[in-house]
């Protein structure tokens, strides 16, 4: 007797820079990091922090869509909306002020990536 297994997808390996705009998106929003990269759309406050998430992911740290939509677990229809949404957010010049300030936080690991000797 043969037994068929059905496929199973691997998750992506998540970069460490998505894991720290998803933790930074998931705090100032008062959400569990967990719960950005559940299958399901989740309540309107998860929504909005991973929506911030992948903005700041996508903003700051450069990553494209297809890699977002592979970690995230979402259509790039839905990323391009979440990206929509959050620019809408900006003409809030308080929201704009306070977003500035985690894209700062974030710039400096865009395309950072350390090795051993580097500094050598």
């Amino acid at each position: 007797m043969v037994t068929i297994h059905p496929q199973t997808r691997a998750a992506p390996a998540r970069d460490a820079g998505i894991d720290v705009a998803a933790a930074l998106a998931a705090w100032v929003s008062g959400v569990e990091p967990s719960a950005l990269f559940c299958g399901t759309r989740g309540e309107a406050e998860v929504s909005a922090a991973r929506q911030l998430a992948i903005y700041l992911a996508h903003v700051a740290l450069g990553h494209d869509l297809s890699r977002l939509s592979s970690v995230f677990g979402r259509d790039r229809a839905t990323l391009r909306h979440a990206l929509r949404r959050i620019e809408d957010w900006r003409d809030d010049p308080g929201f704009d002020r306070r977003l500035s300030q985690l894209e700062a936080i974030l710039m400096p690991l865009r395309g950072a990536r350390m090795s051993p000797g580097a500094d050598r």
